[in-house]
């Protein structure tokens, strides 16, 4: 199963247009910096299973999360459960910082 990768730069046009940005990222990690991105949710990795009706299968999903892995395996979830528009963020929030984006830092 391929999972596409975006970019950061890619993923904040994307979010402009109207897709959606998911972070699994647990909740002490998203209170000492998270993505400073519109239409973002978060999900902790851990609740996807349960919490499954709240990704939309109608719109384009950006999934990120500390450095790319947990987004990866949250992504083929995803594909698994029958949804087609899943991306992976690159590099999740460490690349997201490197390159200068948005962030709020707790």
């Amino acid at each position: 199963m391929t999972i596409p990768e975006i970019t950061p730069k890619q993923a904040l046009d994307a979010v402009e247009n109207g897709s959606v940005f998911f972070d699994v990222r647990e909740d002490y990690e998203i209170a000492e910096i998270a993505y400073d991105i519109k239409n973002k949710k978060e999900i902790p990795l851990g609740e996807i299973q349960m919490r499954l009706n709240e990704f939309p299968k109608d719109k384009n999903i950006i999934v990120g999360c500390r450095s790319g892995k947990r987004s990866m395996q949250a992504c083929m979830f995803l594909k698994m459960n029958g949804y087609e528009h899943v991306q992976n963020l690159q590099g999740g929030i460490l690349g997201w910082t490197e390159g200068g984006n948005p962030v709020i830092q707790g």
